[in-house]
C-alpha cells in the first residue's frame, strides 16, 4: 500500500532537486532531510518512486530521476498556489489522492 504523504514529500523533493538536471538518490535523500528533518528509508524511496513511475509523473535517466511533463504540470500548479514548502507538500498530497481515486 502506498503512503501518499511520503510519496508527495519525495515528489516535492524530486521536483526541487531536478530542476536543472536529473537527481540522484543521494541528492533526493539530502533534500528530503532538509525539508522534513528525516531521511527516507530505502522502502519509502522504492515504493514512492515506483508509484510515481507507474503514474507517469517521473522518469529515470541513467539511474537519476526527473519529472515528466505530467509531473511538471502538477508541480507548477502547486507552485502557483503557494511557495510555502509545507503547503506545497500538502497540496501535492491532495492531488495524489485525486489521482489515486481515478484508478
Amino acid at each position: 500500500m502506498i503512503n501518499l504523504q511520503t510519496t508527495s514529500w519525495l515528489f516535492l523533493v524530486l521536483a526541487l532537486s531536478s530542476q536543472k538536471e536529473p537527481a540522484s538518490l543521494k541528492g533526493i535523500s539530502q533534500i528530503a532531510d532538509a525539508i522534513n528533518h528525516s531521511v527516507p528509508t530505502q522502502k519509502e524511496m522504492e515504493s514512492s518512486l515506483s508509484w510515481l513511475l507507474k503514474q507517469g509523473l517521473i522518469i529515470t535517466v541513467a539511474k537519476k530521476y526527473s519529472l515528466t511533463e505530467r509531473g511538471n504540470k502538477i508541480f507548477i500548479a502547486t507552485q502557483n498556489e503557494t511557495n510555502v514548502l509545507l503547503k506545497m507538500w500538502r497540496s501535492i498530497e491532495d492531488k495524489f489522492n485525486e489521482l489515486k481515486s481515478e484508478v
